[in-house]
């Protein structure tokens, strides 16, 4: 196997593991789900395994994501818009998560006001110094 096929399918797996975790799932839970033994689940992520396309779909869908939303994790695809993408994963998001994600955006929607705002009172000091 060429070097590249073998980073690529390392990198396939620490994913798929985090995306496991992340779901909550213990690798008999997602052997369940798709219809392997833990211990083939076990192989995939510890890279003694090989990945069949099929698997790699099942496995994702099984833990909650696209293959779109994976393959923009794996880094193979760009963010088109951020806007949409956002909005897919507050979807995903219960209501304490939403209340930070809130409080967040609150804070930065502040920040370019009160920037502006001590921009304004320089431009002020700079025309007063100038007229002085």
């Amino acid at each position: 196997m060429a070097l590249t096929e073998l980073k690529r399918q390392e990198s396939v797996a620490n994913v798929l593991k985090r995306l496991r975790e992340k779901a909550d799932l213990t690798t008999r839970q997602a052997a369940g789900i798709i219809g392997v033994t833990h211990t083939t689940i076990s192989q995939y992520e510890n890279g003694k395994r090989e990945f069949s396309s099929l698997r790699i779909e099942q496995l994702v869908k099984a833990y909650g994501y696209t293959m779109d939303q994976f393959e923009k994790i794996l880094g193979h695809k760009s963010v088109i818009s951020y806007k949409d993408d956002c909005h897919t994963l507050i979807d995903r998001l219960d209501d304490d998560q939403l209340a930070a994600v809130r409080s967040i955006l609150s804070q930065l929607l502040r920040q370019p006001q009160t920037q502006t705002v001590a921009a304004r009172a320089s431009e002020e000091d700079q025309a007063v110094v100038m007229t002085a």
